[in-house]
């Protein structure tokens, strides 16, 4: 279903002494109720997950009613979550060109030293994040989750002082749909940002729209876009995956013939529960002779795919109504280095899952949607890692895998 994402974050975290939502799955959670806006049928939620605050845009198909301050309302409910691509586009035009609340309180907060010119910087040049605007924004905006507002905001800003170069104007439309993307998961903005921005299925940001256009809940529009090109790219065989198009995704990775696309193939089996295909797929990457070329690379995916092989060995192990109760520690490899996680086990049922260390720095969302998966979900089996934090991702969900093991009777 499109929105199990949303209803998967939503079940599985709680926020005490707040408003009561009721989603549409028959879960009721706690959390706040930040806004409730019927024009747009969204809701902004506020919860915390292992000691993060976070907020998300959550539509009115994923909740049933909400309890504010003692007062029942219910939603306008939908009776599928099933949209066409016609009423997506319409969302999309209604809520893509307005701010999110936050938006106008948030503070403008650069180092005046930037040049919002967004100049690419000169060949030979130091890396300068206190000039340049893109290096500011890898720097200080991505990896700090109480920045990602602001940055949002300078984005938009960049984009007015810009507004007489073409150029710029793309540049700056792209960045704002992507940290809609990766930042919120609001996929309405986001899918409205690539828009304006002329995005077409050549671009890079392509499947990343496609995916926005799934998550409103058009599958349908979302391969339409897709089917426009015949060639074979990598995010198409994530996002295959991750969509349930498990036997598209295969026969694309089989067909791009490379080590990167037989580990998303891997990853597309595993998440369907076709684990002796995705085991496969993985010793294939770990059998690939080096060639010379991008030997750093090459590694990098060697090792995430023995990851993910030594991780389903466990699947087993790490069924939770075989894990005795307590807490758990384990580590996989992250994009930077191990990334760890403490795992809570209670009468058969996972109560917590928190990253405890880490050295990710583009990591987004997955440190908080992961966890949520695995908790909602009961089980790291078809969890899927986030997009744009893919490694990250996985090694939350092998490390989960690798604690709950420990604890297996």
């Amino acid at each position: 279903m499109v929105t199990s994402r949303i209803l998967i974050f939503l079940a599985a975290i709680a926020l005490a002494h707040a408003d009561t939502i009721e989603l549409a799955n028959g879960n009721k959670v706690e959390g706040k109720v930040l806004e409730n806006n019927a024009e747009a049928k969204q809701l902004t939620v506020e919860f915390n997950l292992g000691g993060t605050v976070t907020k998300r845009t959550v539509p009115y198909a994923s909740v049933k009613a909400i309890t504010v301050n003692g007062t029942r309302t219910v939603l306008a409910e939908q009776k599928s979550t099933t949209l066409t691509p016609a009423e997506v586009q319409a969302l999309i035009a209604k809520v893509g060109p307005t701010d999110p609340d936050w938006f106008k309180s948030t503070k403008l907060n650069y180092p005046k030293t930037l040049d919002l010119s967004w100049a690419p910087p000169a060949q030979g040049n130091k890396w300068n994040n206190q000039v340049n605007v893109g290096q500011f924004i890898w720097d200080i905006i991505n990896p700090n989750s109480s920045r990602w507002r602001e940055g949002t905001k300078f984005v938009g800003h960049v984009l007015d002082v810009n507004k007489s170069d073409p150029t710029i104007q793309k540049r700056a439309q792209n960045e704002m749909a992507n940290m809609y993307f990766r930042f919120f998961q609001d996929y309405a903005r986001a899918a409205w940002w690539w828009q304006q921005a002329g995005t077409t299925i050549d671009d890079g940001p392509a499947f990343h729209l496609a995916e926005c256009y799934w998550r409103l809940g058009s599958k349908q529009m979302a391969l339409d876009f897709m089917n426009q090109t015949e060639l074979v790219y990598l995010d198409a065989i994530k996002l295959l995956g991750d969509m349930g198009e498990t036997d598209r995704a295969v026969k694309m990775a089989e067909y791009y013939d490379d080590h990167d696309a037989w580990l998303l193939g891997g990853d597309a089996c595993r998440l369907a529960g076709r684990l002796t295909e995705a085991q496969a797929f993985y010793e294939k990457v770990v059998d690939t002779p080096g060639d010379g070329q991008n030997p750093n690379r090459l590694k990098r995916t060697q090792n995430r795919a023995q990851a993910n092989l030594d991780a389903i060995k466990l699947f087993e192990l790490a069924d939770v109504s075989k894990v005795a109760d307590g807490t758990y520690k384990a580590s996989s490899l992250g994009y930077e280095a191990q990334v760890e996680v403490s795992v809570t086990v209670r009468g058969k049922k996972i109560e917590d899952v928190k990253v405890t260390k880490h050295r990710e720095k583009q990591y987004y969302s997955s440190i908080t949607d992961v966890p949520a998966q695995i908790i909602a979900k009961q089980s790291v089996k078809g969890v899927d890692a986030t997009s744009r934090a893919t490694i990250t991702g996985e090694a939350i969900i092998n490390a989960t895998a690798k604690a709950l093991a420990q604890g297996a009777k």
